[in-house]
């Protein structure tokens, strides 16, 4: 496999670049890319490993991010609340009038953002092509009764999110999250970046390769229990396996690339991702996002601790729609720090203090417990590199 390291970073942030080197160079398969913007300039952005088997990655390559679009809705979403368009305190009944059903009808707009609406999976089974119907799958989450009491508690909404912030954005703009998206990040920054890849930038793509430790539980869980509503919040019954991604399978699967699952599968590189998250934490290419008055509303711990269904620590804090620094656990690069991980090992974030956009891709699929050690190790790195940062 190609281990050359490709692209262009300012010496400053060298340790960071050879620890990303270094790690690449173990990666048994695909490839990688990190991404840094300090004070709204590119500071870094290289790459390593394979594209496709025999093709290495290049300044072109694009893979999807899973989670990491959470943090990109979560900016939209709190963009809306910026403009006056979206209030965080109304009930979704104001936007979302069916949304009112099985004892809904008081639930605000923010638990929807917290992981407090109790509606982390559809109760329903549902099939791939179901799960790619967004009405049907809003109609599904519309009618039924949540999964706990709204409010009392959290648990992560692993794809039903990306559903309900799509719900919000299109209530006031009329435009789906992709084209959203596409409309205020994409477009301004110059991005090739997609939330719903078109069959153009296919090419493009570095199909996810797993490292096969991900298996199915030996026993079914026993439905109702805890880890039941755990895994369909993944898998929605019959719509995905425990695999995630095989050829042309899971999100490798040309249909699931192109539908809008906002939740999970934008596509673009961490230089995008890193540019955004710069954007909105300070002017970048002449465009401001997100205000610091809204981050600082954004950031305030809202759902931290055990969630609902009681699975061990640690745990990371969450905000309006971010994932937030957490010491120990998941960090950033500062306390005012926000953005979201991704499954297999992958991170985008901003930080306010110190005008960081930060982001690190990989289309190699780390699993268990060691999911996310490599791209901690890269922003404790960061952490200790702007420590040390001189002008």
């Amino acid at each position: 496999m190609n281990t050359s390291i490709g692209g262009n970073f300012d010496p400053r942030f060298q340790s960071v670049v050879d620890l990303f080197a270094k790690q690449s160079r173990e990666l048994p398969a695909g490839g990688a890319n990190m991404a840094i913007y300090h004070r709204g300039k590119q500071v870094v952005n290289v790459w390593a490993g394979e594209a496709t088997p025999g093709n290495p990655w290049s300044q072109d390559t694009i893979s999807l991010i899973f989670s990491c679009t959470k943090g990109l809705m979560s900016i939209l979403v709190n963009r809306l609340i910026e403009q006056g368009l979206i209030d965080p305190e109304a009930l979704v009944t104001d936007y979302w009038p069916e949304f009112g059903q099985a004892g809904k009808d008081q639930v605000p707009v923010k638990w929807l953002l917290q992981h407090r609406a109790g509606l982390s999976a559809v109760r329903r089974d549902l099939t791939l092509d179901e799960l790619l119907d967004t009405e049907l799958v809003l109609n599904e989450l519309a009618k039924q009764e949540p999964l706990w009491a709204p409010g009392t508690g959290y648990s992560y909404h692993a794809l039903t999110f990306g559903h309900l912030a799509h719900k919000l954005i299109h209530s006031v703009t009329g435009l789906t999250a992709g084209e959203y998206f596409a409309q205020e990040l994409a477009g301004p920054l110059g991005l090739d970046a997609h939330v719903g890849l078109p069959e153009s930038a296919f090419g493009r793509l570095a199909p996810l390769v797993t490292d096969g430790k991900r298996e199915a539980p030996s026993v079914p869980f026993a439905v109702g229990s805890p880890d039941y509503w755990m895994a369909k919040s993944m898998t929605f019954g019959n719509a995905f396996d425990h695999t995630v991604a095989g050829p042309n399978t899971g999100f490798n699967d040309p249909r699931v690339l192109k539908a809008e699952l906002p939740g999970a599968n934008g596509v673009m590189s961490a230089d995008a991702i890193a540019k955004i998250y710069s954007a909105a934490v300070t002017e970048t290419d002449g465009i401001r996002l997100l205000s610091e008055e809204t981050i600082d509303r954004a950031i305030v711990p809202a759902s931290t601790g055990a969630s609902v269904w009681g699975e061990p620590g640690p745990w990371p804090a969450r905000g309006l729609g971010f994932m937030l620094h957490t010491p120990g656990f998941r960090e950033f690069s500062s306390a005012r720090s926000f953005g979201h991980d991704g499954l297999g090992g992958q991170i985008g974030f901003g930080d306010l203090e110190n005008q960081i956009g930060f982001a690190y891709v990989s289309s190699f699929l780390r699993s268990g417990e060691t999911e996310q050690d490599a791209q901690q190790a890269l922003v404790r790195s960061l952490q200790q590199g702007l420590a040390n940062l001189s002008d």
